[in-house]
C-alpha cells in the first residue's frame, strides 16, 4: 500500500494545480440533510460513498443546502458560534479549521441496574485546497468514554468500539484523512486513510463503514451514465497484538465497482472484491501487484495466479418508481454452486447475502420527511475464510480491525429495520429500529456466525441453515432529536433514547439508554447490533 501512494504522488508531481472538491459528510444525521435531492436524481450514483463535493454540486449546490442553515446573528462571536468555521482562509489556497468535541452523558436503566455513563471525546478537523484540482483532509480525535454494557461486553473481549481504533481502558482513538487530485471532471484519484460505503440502504452486504479506517488508494471514473471505483486497501488483523501496531497481521483487499444507470429509473451495481494476505507461509508476499489491474472482473486474476484468496462477487439494483418511491437491493455470493442449492441439504459453501428496501422520498408532499424500511439476510460462513496450520498470518476474511467490512451482524442472521427521518431548518427528529434473528455459534465449533471464526471449524458440510446456532432476538429502538449547532463545523446538539433486548434460551437482557450531549458529526457509529 505504501508503494501506491508513492506512485500516486510521483505522478500528481507532474500535473499543475489549477473548486474544492473534498468528501461531503456521510454521517447519518448530517447526510439525511440532503440525501432527499441525491437519490432521486436521475443522473447521480447514489450507492459509492462518501461522495464528492463536485458531483453532489451538479445535482444540489452543497454549500447552499448549507448555507440555508444559517442563522440571522450579528458579526463576531455569536456568528463564529453558530454559522462560520472556526478558522479559514479563502483564495487560490483555502483552508479551514474547527475542533472536535463530543460530549454526551448517558443513564443505562436495567430491571437490576443502573449506571450513568458519558462519551468524551476532542480532537481537530480540517480541510485545504489549492485551486480546482487538488484536495485534502484530516480529522483526528483523542477518546476517553464509558459505554453501555453490550459494547463494554465487546470492548472486553475485541478491544474496539464501534467505528474506531484499538480501544483500552477505556480509551481510544480516531482518525481519518485523504488527499484528492481531480485532474478533470471525469477523474477523480484519493489516497488516504478512512472507509467507504457500497450501497442504498441503511446496510450493505458489499462494503461498509462499520469498522475502524484504513489506509486506501483509490480512483474513480464517471463516464456518461457509468461511474467506475477501483479501491486498494490495507486492512489490519489485531488479534494477540495487545494494540502494538507492529504486531499487527497485515492483508489487502481490491475492491471494484461499476454503477450503470441504464435508464432514468434503473441503475445496476456490480461488485467484487479480493482479499489476500501478505505472509505466505514464510515467504512475504506484500501487496501482490496483479491485482492492481483497474478492470472489473478479478477471478480470472485469482485464478491465473494459482492463488487461494478470498473472493466475493455481487450485484445491487435500484429502481425509481413515481420518482418518490425507491426500490433498492443488494446480492452477495462468496460462494455458491446452484447444484447445491437445489438439493436442500444446507451445504455449508453456499454463502450468500441479500438485501431489499424501500424509500418513501417525502410522502405526501411532506418536505425532508423520509421513510425507510430493509430487509437483511445472510447465511452462515459467508465472508468467513479457512485456518491453515502452517499459516504465520492472517485469515483472509472480509473484516478488519476485528470487526466485519460489510454488516456489524457478521452472518447467519436476519435483519429488518425501519427508520423516519424528518428535518425542519436546523431540527432533526429520527426514529429507527431494528429487528434481528441470529444464530450464534456454540459448543466451540463454528455455526457460522463469527467471520473471525473460521470456516473448516465445522461439525460437518451438510445441515447448515440461516438461523442455526443459539437463536437470538436483538431489537434496538431509538427516538433522537437533533439541533444542528454549526453546520460548517458539524456540530449538533441531540438527545433520545434507545430501548435494546437482547434474548435467547439463557439470556434475557432488557435496557434503556437516555442520552444528551454535544456531538461533533465526523463519522458513523452504529449501535444496534
Amino acid at each position: 500500500m505504501r508503494v501506491l501512494l508513492y506512485i500516486f504522488l510521483f505522478l500528481s508531481a507532474f500535473q499543475s494545480a489549477i473548486a474544492q472538491n473534498f468528501n461531503v459528510n456521510n454521517e447519518r444525521t448530517f447526510e439525511y440533510l440532503y440525501l432527499n435531492h441525491l437519490d432521486t436524481a436521475v443522473d447521480f450514483h447514489a450507492a459509492i460513498k462518501p461522495y464528492n463535493k463536485k458531483e453532489v454540486d451538479r445535482i444540489i449546490p452543497y454549500d447552499t443546502t448549507i448555507s440555508q442553515l444559517q442563522l440571522s446573528t450579528s458579526k463576531g462571536f455569536v456568528n463564529k458560534l453558530f454559522n462560520q468555521h472556526l478558522i479559514e482562509k479563502k483564495g487560490d489556497f483555502y483552508f479551514n479549521i474547527n475542533p472536535i468535541i463530543n460530549a454526551i452523558s448517558t443513564l443505562e436503566k436495567a430491571d437490576n441496574y443502573s449506571e450513568n455513563l458519558l462519551e468524551t471525546s476532542a480532537g481537530v478537523q480540517l480541510q485545504a485546497a489549492l485551486g480546482e484540482k487538488w484536495s485534502a483532509e484530516f480529522a483526528f480525535l483523542y477518546d476517553y468514554s464509558t459505554y453501555p454494557s453490550y459494547i463494554d461486553a465487546m470492548i472486553q473481549t475485541k478491544h474496539i468500539s464501534p467505528g474506531y481504533g484499538y480501544t483500552k481502558n477505556d480509551a481510544a482513538i480516531f482518525s481519518q484523512g485523504n488527499l484528492t487530485f481531480t485532474p478533470n471532471d471525469v477523474f477523480t484519484i484519493q489516497a488516504g486513510y478512512g472507509k467507504h460505503f457500497i450501497g442504498d440502504g441503511y446496510r450493505s452486504l458489499l462494503l461498509s463503514d462499520f469498522a475502524n479506517s484504513y489506509p486506501y488508494l483509490k480512483a474513480t471514473a464517471n463516464i456518461w451514465k457509468i461511474k467506475y471505483m477501483a479501491l486498494y486497501s490495507n486492512h489490519q488483523d489485531i488479534r494477540f497484538t495487545d494494540g502494538i501496531y507492529n504486531n499487527y497481521m497485515q492483508k489487502f483487499a481490491t475492491t471494484h465497482y461499476l454503477s450503470m444507470n441504464v435508464t432514468k429509473w434503473l441503475n445496476l451495481g456490480f461488485f467484487e472484491s479480493i482479499v489476500f494476505q501478505s505472509q505466505e507461509k514464510e515467504f512475504y508476499r506484500g501487496y501482490d501487484l496483479s491485482y492492481l489491474n483497474p478492470i472489473i472482473f478479478l477471478r480470472s486474476t485469482e485464478y491465473a495466479l494459482g492463488s487461494s484468496d478470498n473472493a466475493l462477487m455481487g450485484g445491487s439494483i435500484k429502481m425509481r418508481i413515481l420518482k418518490k418511491y425507491i426500490f433498492y437491493g443488494q446480492l452477495l455470493f462468496d460462494e455458491f454452486l446452484l447444484e447445491e442449492l437445489k438439493a436442500g441439504n444446507g451445504w455449508w459453501a453456499n454463502k450468500y447475502g441479500v438485501q431489499a428496501g424501500l424509500k418513501f422520498i417525502e410522502p405526501l408532499n411532506i418536505k425532508r420527511l423520509r421513510l425507510q424500511l430493509e430487509y437483511n439476510e445472510v447465511r452462515p460462513f459467508t465472508y468467513s475464510y479457512f485456518y491453515r496450520s502452517t499459516n504465520v498470518s492472517t485469515l483472509q476474511n472480509y473484516a478488519h480491525f476485528n470487526a466485519p467490512l460489510a454488516h456489524p451482524l457478521g452472518a447467519n442472521f436476519k435483519e429488518i429495520t425501519a427508520s423516519a427521518f424528518y428535518a425542519k431548518k436546523r431540527w432533526i427528529f429520527e426514529l429507527h429500529s431494528t429487528l434481528a434473528k441470529v444464530g450464534l455459534d456454540t459448543n466451540g465449533y463454528s455455526l457460522g456466525q463469527d467471520v473471525y471464526q473460521p470456516y473448516n471449524n465445522r461439525e460437518d458440510d451438510y445441515g447448515y441453515y440461516t438461523l442455526n446456532g443459539l437463536k437470538t432476538n436483538i431489537i434496538n429502538n431509538t427516538v433522537k432529536i437533533s439541533y444542528v449547532l454549526n453546520p460548517k463545523s458539524n456540530m449538533i446538539l441531540q438527545a433520545g433514547v434507545t430501548n435494546r433486548t437482547f434474548t435467547n434460551n439463557y439470556t434475557d437482557l432488557s435496557s434503556n439508554m437516555f442520552f444528551i450531549g454535544l456531538k461533533t458529526a465526523i463519522t458513523n457509529r452504529y449501535n444496534d447490533f
